[in-house]
């Protein structure tokens, strides 16, 4: 165990939930009106952001008793126990027909795209066809010695600021984003080494989704003697990677739950910035936390950098083994002295 005082002496990662979040606050919704007609007196009890959303759900009808469930259905057959996504993916067995999981739409193209090994419960599945009507991935049994990363091209678009302050020599924001990702085809990677045997191209449909994420556009001074291309969008990339293996310290996630994108050149900002976002539709507090907790987050990421033996990048530094770009053009030296300089700034 490299770092046992985080490990035993800190306390424990924040559990987030943003019960106002579409995504999770209407399902309960349509399950209270299932129960009763939703009025206003239900406010007091469901919160009044409830109530402002039954207008918009076509599955409540307005009478002059409040709003009724008019479905044939119940609402609660509608909620996963794995997910809050209800447009994910069944994965099935096609020798048996079992349904083995679900993945989330964020995640589908990435994780269970055609030639994909998925794993469950330790078990290896070769993933032979996805059907983007019927939403399903057929797999099969496999036993193999290599495993796939996905390749993809990412995008974010700034919709809505909703904070900002300056804090560890950057003006840091935290705000709505649209995503948006195409999956353009995949590395075979050997299991005993990560070493690549082929990459396959894709041809698959551009997905997107509104999410929250902070945001900051390192000054010049910061980024001075690591301003020149490739070594710039090398050190942004690796500081991106950084951050997000970090950020679960301060909030209860995983790397999974997250995205990143570093660019030299934002059409936005007009500089080079760094996005983390939240890899869920809607969000659920994460990047918040991530805004609130900014200088030490930076800090420790720092540290990680520091005390990493690695020479030039390794899976326990800035490699992400979720990497759209595959882990290419990453300098961690130019990322620790990037985040350094933040560190320090406000000292």
């Amino acid at each position: 165990v490299s770092e046992p005082e985080a490990l035993l002496g800190r306390s424990a990662e924040a559990a987030l939930l943003d019960h106002a979040t579409p995504r999770v606050l209407d399902g309960h919704v349509l399950a209270a009106a299932y129960e009763g007609p939703l009025t206003a007196a239900d406010a007091g009890v469901l919160g009044e952001a409830a109530l402002a959303r039954a207008p918009f759900l076509p599955e409540l009808e307005p009478t002059p008793a409040g709003f009724v469930w008019r479905g044939r259905d119940t609402p609660a057959a509608r909620v996963s126990l794995r997910s809050s996504d209800t447009d994910g993916f069944v994965i099935v067995d096609e020798g048996s027909g079992t349904v083995l999981g679900l993945a989330e739409r964020e995640r589908a193209f990435s994780t269970v795209h055609e030639g994909a090994i998925y794993l469950h419960l330790g078990e290896q599945y070769a993933v032979t066809s996805l059907d983007l009507e019927t939403r399903a991935a057929l797999v099969r049994s496999a036993t193999v010695d290599w495993y796939t990363q996905a390749r993809k091209e990412t995008a974010t678009t700034i919709v809505e600021p909703l904070r900002r302050r300056h804090v560890s020599g950057v003006e840091l924001h935290h705000g709505r984003l649209t995503v948006s990702e195409q999956v353009i085809g995949y590395q075979r990677k050997a299991i005993a080494d990560g070493s690549v045997i082929d990459t396959q191209a894709l041809e698959l449909p551009e997905t997107s989704f509104e999410t929250e994420g902070v945001w900051f556009s390192p000054a010049p001074g910061l980024l001075a003697g690591i301003d020149t291309m490739p070594t710039l969008v090398s050190a942004l990339h690796a500081a991106e990677h950084a951050l997000i293996s970090l950020l679960p310290l301060f909030a209860m996630c995983d790397r999974w739950d997250l995205g990143g994108l570093s660019t030299n050149v934002h059409e936005q900002t007009g500089r080079p910035t760094v996005f983390v976002y939240e890899g869920h539709a809607g969000g659920v507090g994460i990047a918040e936390r991530g805004f609130d907790c900014f200088a030490e987050w930076v800090s420790d990421t720092t540290r990680l950098l520091d005390r990493c033996p690695c020479r030039a990048g390794c899976p326990s530094c800035v490699q992400s083994p979720k990497c759209g770009n595959l882990n290419e053009l990453l300098d961690k030296a130019g990322a620790r002295t990037l985040l350094g300089r933040m560190t320090t700034a406000d000292r």
